[in-house]
């Protein structure tokens, strides 16, 4: 081993003497070494020692390789062992800060009523009125009930609330309480049925064609402790729920598909052949997209790492330079994953992306390591002079590429949305463990694995580079044209992009043949919706329910709302303490139609309602809170985008505040207010993360490149691609949403890094041969075909996110893809020629300050 050190050392030295061009080639390991020179003025920059520490920490990890490579497997096993704990929740309430004043208040709306979703099954039989379907639909009922976890009640014609009088006394009872036992008349029923406006478009459609069974998920759930936990927490009684012995906490993704799975059996084993039912609500939603996002990240993992592989074996052609590679990524993918796990984040609509994300991200800083290695290593030099020159020339790069990078992920930590910081965060510890694993795990993998030396220059390596220096030939010929061009892409894109417009519809992400996709259309059609949207009416004072005026004006908001128009959104039902009401006045009046009104006396309200109560019908506790001070009115819509809801939700505040002025505070709440919610957090929240995202990136740049002007002029080839993006989706009119209004602080995380080595190698080569040409084609010859291979691997990661099965997740993977690709052209194209105007301007200015001294 030391006479085959001692013999690729001589080479090296002889081979690195023999070259002209280019940085410093001495030996990696002379003791006189202390890495990249600046011959120009004479003296060392901030630069020069930071690469020397990289050339020591090369020579370090090659002596001290195995330790090396055992305390990162203690890391990466560490974080691995955690990931079986990671939960995926893509909720509503998921995408929200803890602290968000919308979910606070959805949480209270929770806790006051106990009820959180519905799940609305439709049934279409031949005929609903008929004793066949009525037999079948009691025993579905009854399945449901009995075998379906986490619900608080199930409704439908079966035990639908029938109110009318009796001599004197009330009757609150079931619609088909003991309807085997009887003589029905058919017809009549259907008219009753059709009659009753709280039962239309709820559990019967308007053409009274299609019956629904209508079940109301559990707020919370009280989990049981073991003994040891309730004595710990003995004192601490709010962590005891009704049960005594339980932590109450809200629903869940686990318990959300306990309960779709559970509808689901009972579906499958009571379905008729004669029977056509559809599924739908917010559980369905949810479980239907948590599935599918766990299906996508799997698949477009697996395309990713065989689009990374593909592209490391144009670039090296080597076994190693695949596989260690693929290590680094591996292990930043498994330990991200753990270190959501431990910090109990789950999986959420935007962190789907992260996988993919890393695997095409975490490969760059190897390749340029790799690239550099395997170049020097090729022309001679010993494994450990590769190594310490690898280092000591990418280093400092590959460390700023990386600052820049996570710097544009980190401007998310401060979104109003949760699942924005929760990928900014995420993402970013991805890419500096990434970091850590390239210039840790890979040199110390370096010195151990066997590597062969390769003869000869690859034709496709002659031809990459023959491309590459037509690039530098063209942009050094036409510098002037290019930089126009350029311009005239840059307004014409900045008109387009502000040309798009923004949507977050979720059900839109599934493809049309997707059965829960059909299922929602159906029900928002036939049964006129399939989202609520609550109303919280607070009078702040003990029976402030009993007030004439308040019903009152309950009923005029009621009828202005049956009567919204809206091309995009309509309201289909709702549903209030006025209805329980007017049914017990009609009752104690005779069953007379005409009566079902609002009692205009304080006293005999209360009087009805607590006939109501005794009746044993528990219906009030869903509308009124114990103490009659609280109230709620449910809207009910279909399912549309949350933008549309945003505007809606702004309308009904409009329309509620002056109604119910001086009678009771208004809120609005439910799944429709935390979907609202999302686009102007996210808009808000993208905007503070662009700015501070270029702000952050630019400053790095000007201490890399050591000069404000460059440093400045460097930004240009980094929003060039942003900006023309943006226009085409403008163009093609395609919205925004939640996961394509990242695509602009991702990608400049991203796309800056082909910048920052092109920048910082073409400063290095013309500080050396004060030719701007000259530097240019030194640059893309050296760090030309990593940033080409680099660059391609990462598009490719993310167009492997067109395999998804969402359209959220194709759109944002096809155009952050083009956006790097067009990147890369930029830097090849447009930063060549900005760097050849630069330089002839200091040249003049250099020329006309000798001439006048």
């Amino acid at each position: 081993m030391s006479n085959e050190n001692s013999s690729e050392h001589n080479t090296c030295a002889l081979e690195n003497r023999s070259r002209r061009k280019g940085p410093d080639r001495r030996k990696a390991d002379d003791p006189q070494y202390r890495g990249p020179e600046r011959r120009s003025f004479g003296r060392r920059r901030l630069s020069d020692e930071i690469e020397t520490l990289f050339a020591g920490l090369g020579r370090f990890l090659c002596r001290h390789r195995l330790v090396a490579l055992l305390g990162v497997l203690l890391v990466v096993l560490s974080l691995t062992a955690m990931i079986p704990r990671i939960t995926v929740d893509t909720s509503s309430e998921a995408l929200l800060h803890k602290e968000d004043p919308i979910l606070l208040e959805y949480n209270r709306f929770r806790d006051r009523f106990g009820s959180s979703d519905l799940i609305i099954i439709a049934v279409e039989p031949d005929n609903v009125f008929s004793t066949e379907f009525i037999r079948w639909l009691g025993t579905f009922h009854e399945t449901l009930e009995n075998e379906v976890p986490h619900i608080t009640a199930v409704t439908s014609l079966v035990n639908a609330r029938s109110t009318y009088g009796e001599a004197d006394a009330l009757i609150v009872e079931d619609l088909l309480e003991g309807w085997d036992e009887k003589e029905i008349a058919w017809d009549t029923l259907k008219q009753r049925v059709l009659g009753n406006p709280f039962y239309v478009n709820n559990i019967i459609s308007a053409d009274g064609r299609i019956a629904a069974v209508v079940l109301e998920t559990a707020a919370a759930v009280t989990e049981t402790q073991t003994e040891e936990a309730v004595l710990d927490s003995f004192e601490d009684t709010s962590a005891v729920g009704p049960g005594g012995s339980g932590e109450r906490r809200y629903l869940s993704e686990k318990e959300n598909s306990e309960v779709v799975a559970a509808v689901k059996r009972v579906v499958v084993r009571q379905r008729l052949p004669n029977l056509e039912i559809a599924m739908s609500g917010g559980p369905f939603i949810l479980e239907a997209f948590n599935k599918s996002t766990m299906q996508d990240m799997v698949r477009c993992l697996s395309i990713s790492i065989i689009a990374v592989i593909f592209f490391l074996l144009i670039l090296f052609r080597r076994l190693t330079g695949v596989i260690l590679p693929l290590i680094i990524i591996v292990a930043s993918v498994l330990s991200t994953l753990g270190l959501m796990a431990l910090c109990a984040v789950p999986i959420k609509i935007t962190t789907t992306i992260l996988p993919a994300f890393l695997v095409a991200v975490g490969v760059g800083d190897a390749v340029h390591i790799l690239a550099i290695f395997y170049r020097q290593y090729q022309q001679g030099c010993s494994r450990q002079d590769a190594i310490v020159y690898a280092l000591g020339h990418s280093g400092l790069a590959i460390v700023m590429t990386t600052l820049t990078t996570a710097a544009g992920l980190l401007s998310f930590g401060f979104a109003e949305l949760a699942a924005i910081a929760d990928l900014g965060i995420f993402a970013a510890a991805g890419v500096v463990l990434a970091l850590f694993f390239t210039i840790i795990l890979l040199p110390a993998l370096l010195a151990v694995l066997p590597i062969q030396r390769k003869a000869g220059s690859h034709p496709a390596s002659v031809r990459m580079d023959r491309v590459l220096m037509a690039f530098a030939d063209f942009s050094v010929a036409h510098p002037l044209k290019i930089l126009g061009v350029a311009a005239l892409i840059a307004v014409t894109a900045t008109y387009y992009a502000f040309q798009l417009k923004f949507s977050d519809h979720v059900v839109e992400y599934f493809p049309d043949a997707m059965v829960v996709k059909q299922d929602l259309t159906t029900i928002d059609r036939e049964l006129n919706g399939t989202i609520t949207l609550e109303v919280v009416l607070d009078t702040e004072m003990e029976n402030g329910v009993y007030n004439p005026r308040l019903l009152n004006a309950i009923d005029t908001f009621s009828e202005e709302m049956k009567h919204y128009t809206d091309s995009e959104i309509f309201v289909g039902t709702v549903f209030s303490i006025n209805d329980i009401v007017k049914e017990i006045n009609q009752a104690m009046h005779g069953n007379d139609r005409a009566y079902y009104t609002i009692p205009q006396a304080r006293d005999l309200i209360a009087q009805e309602l607590c006939l109501f109560e005794n009746s044993g019908s528990g219906d009030l506790e869903k509308l009124v809170d114990s103490r009659f001070a609280v109230t709620r009115i449910t809207i009910k819509t279909p399912w549309v985008d949350s933008v549309i809801f945003e505007r809606f939700l702004h309308q009904v505040e409009a329309m509620a505040d002056p109604i119910f002025e001086g009678m009771a505070t208004v809120k609005v709440t439910g799944g429709m207010a935390l979907m609202a919610r999302t686009i102007p957090a996210a808009l808000k929240s993208m905007s503070r993360s662009y700015m501070l995202a270029f702000l952050i990136i630019t400053v790095m740049m000007m201490v890399l490149v050591e000069n404000v002007k460059l440093g400045l002029v460097s930004m240009i080839p980094n929003l060039l691609p942003i900006i023309t993006i943006m226009g085409v989706m403008g163009l093609a009119r395609i919205p925004l949403d939640m996961t394509t209004l990242m695509i602009g602080s991702i990608a400049l995380g991203l796309v800056v890094d082909d910048t920052v080595h092109f920048m910082y190698n073409f400063r290095r080569y013309y500080e050396l041969s004060k030719d701007a040409h000259q530097a240019i084609r030194e640059t893309l010859m050296g760090a030309g075909r990593a940033l080409m291979i680099t660059s391609l691997v990462l598009s490719f990661g993310f167009f492997a996110d067109m395999f998804a099965t969402l359209t959220h997740i194709r759109r944002f993977g096809f155009f952050t893809g083009v956006t790097i690709l067009v990147a890369l052209m930029a830097d090849f194209v447009v930063a060549p020629a900005l760097m050849v105007v630069l330089t002839r301007q200091r040249k003049r200015k250099t020329e006309i300050s000798s001439q006048r001294s």
